[in-house]
């Protein structure tokens, strides 16, 4: 215990020591004036604080909660955790500028749950069940990572890395075009609820990621990397101009109630626990959906350190980060929130801005603690239209999947390399891609098979490119000969 407690001071103390100093935004320890802290540490969350509640609002909208006190309070459980998670991952985790934030890995699996649970409460109190669960054999399994971790060879970190990157340009492009509402209501209606014409949404966008561009190639010194705050502003004060394009209705605060969901004060609720149900085949696929989060965290980390501090993780980070995941995500459930784990949208703004300061992160993560407590806080940057979020995630992401082929590459091209990337792409992400034309003309995803089998639990976990590519990444690493030649790769050469 004495040995926990001294570990935990120096991982503090690194953090604080002074003096502050600009500069030391590109060291992962020490102080930086609040002047630069603040904005780059915003930054950080800005670029996940939608992102942050939208598997929230898909889930609770199929189990028909949303917009009910358990929607409400698991936003703001998700808020507060992700606040408390992002610290414990610098203080005591990973101890590297880890974000933590909301996963999209459980949404498809979620979705099954609990619409076999009927929906509604019941649906609700088994998820949340499920995810104690997994949570904890996430943890503990974890906690084994010195051991386990030793048989994934280092090309299986590198293609999960790029697997994480090609699972978001999907969403960074469908927000860049106005996201998933504008885009579906176009196609069914030929216009946008709000009424505003379409060509608004690609001039905002457009808007948004010149505005990027020019202040990080305009701007000298440690300010250029303000870049995405800046884009994300620019973009905002755009779309305010246009009318109906901003949903302002969120900002109303109910003078009458001023503690509330919608007055100034709010706090993030304990569910009722008498009510959590622990049904087998639930918590059964969320531990199996856990794994999937292990290995995406082992890839956001990998990319992290890479990209950021120009090295591999450690094994002691790598455990952390993981041990932590699933600790944050036990307790965010007694709040009501999803799992949560670390965030994807953070490493790609890690490997554009190369700020990998610890202080910076805690101050965006003391940010969204405030957030978590002041709901007015939260729905002004829930009001940030997707299409200004999309102007600059097209950046962040796409860095991503180009951080995972560099990585391949420093590993090194080999026949063996070359071909597990390639089934790994081809197979493991082309399946989630897949599509087929039916006799009535309609598109339907090729995974939609498993579902008319009956075996739907399957085709969740078929959709996660990143859990694909891993298993196959894993199993071809050894099965494949390190000395592997194929005449195919140097006909080239031989001629």
């Amino acid at each position: 215990m004495n040995n926990f407690f001294s570990d935990l001071g120096r991982g503090i103390k690194s953090v604080f020591k002074g003096p502050a100093s600009k500069d030391n935004l590109f060291n992962i320890d020490n102080r930086v004036p609040l002047k630069n802290a603040i904005p780059f540490g915003i930054q950080h969350v800005l670029a996940m604080f939608a992102a942050n509640i939208t598997p929230i609002i898909i889930v609770f909208s199929v189990l028909g909660l949303l917009g009910t006190d358990f929607a409400i309070y698991s936003m703001l459980g998700a808020l507060f955790m992700a606040g408390i998670g992002t610290i414990i991952q610098l203080f005591i985790g990973a101890r590297l500028p880890i974000v933590i934030g909301t996963s999209f890995t459980f949404v498809p699996i979620f979705i099954t749950i609990g619409l076999s649970a009927g929906g509604g409460e019941n649906a609700y109190y088994t998820i949340m069940g499920s995810i104690i669960v997994g949570g904890l054999f996430a943890t503990i399994f974890s906690l084994f990572y010195r051991w386990w971790g030793k048989i994934i060879k280092p090309i299986v970190p590198a293609i999960v890395v790029l697997g994480i990157g090609l699972s978001l340009l999907a969403s960074g492009a469908n927000s860049f075009f106005g996201g998933t509402n504008v885009i579906s209501q176009i196609i069914e209606t030929g216009e946008t609820a709000a009424g505003v014409a379409y060509y608004w949404y690609i001039i905002v966008a457009l808007v948004t990621i010149v505005a990027a561009l020019l202040w990080s190639l305009l701007i000298k010194g440690v300010w250029k990397n303000i870049n995405i705050i800046v884009g994300i502003a620019v973009g905002y004060i755009v779309s305010c101009c246009i009318p109906g394009m901003v949903d302002f209705s969120g900002l109303v605060i109910n003078t009458n109630q001023l503690i509330g969901s919608h007055g100034i004060f709010d706090f993030p609720h304990f569910l009722n626990i008498t009510k959590l149900q622990f049904v087998p085949v639930p918590c059964i696929l969320t531990s199996v959906c856990f794994i999937c989060a292990i290995i995406e965290a082992i890839g956001d980390t990998t990319a992290l350190a890479v990209s950021g501090l120009n090295r591999n993780p450690t094994p002691r980070e790598l455990g952390g980060a993981l041990a932590f995941d699933g600790l944050n995500s036990t307790v965010g459930a007694l709040f009501g929130a999803l799992p949560l784990t670390t965030f994807s949208q953070n490493v790609g703004i890690v490997a554009q801005t190369k700020v990998v300061n610890r202080f910076t992160i805690f101050i965006g993560a003391m940010f969204l603690l405030i957030a978590s407590f002041f709901p007015p806080i939260a729905n002004f940057i829930y009001s940030i239209p997707d299409v200004v979020i999309g102007g600059t995630m097209v950046i962040l992401f796409g860095s991503i999947a180009v951080i995972g082929m560099k990585s391949i590459s420093e590993i090194g091209w080999t026949d063996k390399n070359i071909l597990i990337t390639a089934i790994s792409v081809c197979l493991g992400f082309g399946i989630t891609i897949a599509n087929v034309t039916l006799s009535s003309g309609n598109m339907a995803a090729s995974l939609d098979l498993f579902k008319k089998l009956g075996v739907e639990w399957l085709a969740d976990l078929l959709s996660n490119n990143v859990l694909n590519m891993f298993v196959l990444s894993f199993i071809l690493s050894w099965a494949l000969p390190e000395d592997m030649h194929i005449s195919l790769f140097h006909k080239k050469e031989q001629q």
